[in-house]
């Protein structure tokens, strides 16, 4: 099916261009040098195998990755992409500590980018 810019597809079979959600997921991959990489996909399994082959990231072709350590779906690719920028401003125990405790959706149950926010840890002032 066709993707639109937003990374939702174009449903063609309701006689016009509807665009359909479809989940999106920022995924954690364990690199070598116990390194760790964010990123998001609606297909991150797919995704994993591009960065191990070293057609990836940067990051990762310098930094091979060696797990798909987990991965948390959203709703669709704004919320998605909107996580992982938040997500990378954290420091790495904080990342971890996220997808520890927020890794419990599906593509079937995404999230939303309220659920993720909500998982974050507090800034002090």
């Amino acid at each position: 099916m066709p993707e639109a810019a937003d990374g939702a597809t174009l449903d063609h079979d309701a006689g016009d261009a509807t665009a359909v959600a479809k989940p999106w997921a920022v995924y954690l991959l364990m690199c070598h040098g116990g390194k760790s990489y964010i990123g998001i996909s609606p297909w991150p399994q797919k995704r994993y195998v591009v960065h191990q082959a070293g057609r990836g990231a940067a990051f990762t072709r310098a930094n091979r990755p060696r797990a798909l350590a987990a991965v948390v779906w959203f709703e669709n690719r704004s919320a998605a992409a909107s996580m992982e920028a938040r997500l990378k401003a954290l420091a790495r125990p904080a990342k971890l500590e996220w997808f520890r405790e927020f890794a419990a959706t599906s593509a079937a149950t995404p999230a939303t980018l309220e659920d993720g926010l909500a998982g974050l840890p507090r800034r002090r002032r």
